[in-house]
């Protein structure tokens, strides 16, 4: 199984925990004298800095940020699981039969990202013709956050993992 990073989207820390975990399974897997479960595979327009290390793929896409998403869809298989921000791309991912989580631990499926989209553009639609207020600032992303999120992602991979 693949896990698939929208790297140009992830917060440092949570590419740190995806780095790691891959890391982890790697040489988990090395000593045990098996195939990893899982390794980890970012892909991005504008790589980050992120350790190299066994069981993580960088790759790099030359054409732009819709590259880079176009190239996840296209490489992802049914099964895989993603971790992304960008709700677009969640939405094509979850339709391929991916599990997708957000940097906040949500997990979303071909039904509820639809559904989280069509909400999003509707607010946003409705701001633009002055119908509703103005978005509220987003909320601080931090350590309870990141927490939601490494709970999400272990319990994602557990049960993809069997």
């Amino acid at each position: 199984m693949t896990i698939w990073a929208d790297a140009d989207s992830l917060q440092p820390d949570i590419r740190r925990i995806l780095g790691s975990r891959a890391a982890r399974e790697a040489e988990s897997a090395l000593a045990s004298g098996r195939e990893p479960r899982y390794r980890v595979a970012f892909i991005a327009f504008r790589m980050p800095p992120i350790a190299r290390a066994p069981g993580v793929e960088l790759e790099s896409v030359s054409s732009g940020p819709e590259a880079a998403d176009d190239r996840m869809v296209e490489r992802a298989e049914a099964g895989d699981l993603a971790v992304t921000r960008d709700l677009p791309l969640a939405e094509r991912l979850a339709e391929k039969g991916l599990r997708v989580l957000n940097d906040r631990g949500e997990v979303f499926t071909s039904d509820n990202a639809k559904e989280r989209r069509s909400l999003r553009d509707r607010a946003a639609e409705l701001r633009s013709l002055g119908l509703a207020p103005e978005s509220p600032r987003r909320s601080a992303w931090g350590k309870k956050e990141l927490k939601a999120f490494a709970d999400a992602l272990d319990r994602e991979l557990a049960s993809l993992t069997r």
